[in-house]
């Protein structure tokens, strides 16, 4: 068993499909309408540039190496940053946001982005894919669950199924569309250091 399969009472819930290019997701708009806001109100330094791009590089990383192990709906995932934590991809996102707002030197955004994440991103994402995947993976996902933070790791791995990293997951899960947003938020900050 690959780290829990899905219980039998869950062949109505649809399996979600993904094509190699997708509309425009919630995370990448929120993004985009971010750097755009930070084009008008960064005040960068290069310490905060650093500062921040040291942030978003390992939020994007994060989000890269959880990506290549996400088999959404298809397969309890408890290898990779997985055994660590159950929402690596909201940790890079989180990661991701505050570079972005601690480069363009913006503590009103900073601030909005923490209480965002924490105040209302984060527990309805938990709550609806709790939900979700109580429905898919019954009680391997309930022992998860029991086990490992959201994103707060672990200092053991959750014992793993095995699983490898696999770089087409990356495209699968969209995740190059994320990190296109990224290197343009990046390039947009370098503009404001010439």
């Amino acid at each position: 068993m690959k780290g829990g399969s899905m219980s039998p009472d869950t062949k109505d819930i649809p399996i979600v499909k993904k094509n190699w290019i997708k509309k425009p997701t919630w995370r990448n708009i929120t993004l985009l309408t971010i750097v755009f806001l930070l084009y008008f109100f960064a005040k960068p330094t290069l310490l905060t540039f650093l500062i921040g791009g040291l942030l978003v590089i390992s939020g994007e990383l994060i989000r890269l190496w959880a990506a290549g192990y996400l088999m959404k709906n298809l397969e309890l995932v408890v290898a990779g940053p997985y055994a660590f934590i159950r929402d690596p991809l909201y940790l890079g996102s989180l990661l991701i946001f505050t570079g972005l707002s601690v480069a363009a030197r913006s503590w009103i955004l900073l601030v909005v982005v923490l209480l965002g994440f924490f105040g209302f991103y984060l527990p309805h994402k938990i709550k609806v894919e709790t939900t979700r995947l109580k429905e898919l993976f019954g009680a391997p996902y309930e022992d998860y669950l029991s086990k490992v933070s959201s994103i707060i790791p672990r200092s053991t791995p959750y014992p793993n199924s095995g699983d490898e990293w696999e770089f087409r997951q990356i495209f699968h899960n969209s995740e190059h569309a994320t990190g296109l947003v990224v290197v343009l938020a990046w390039l947009i900050f370098a503009l404001y250091l010439r």
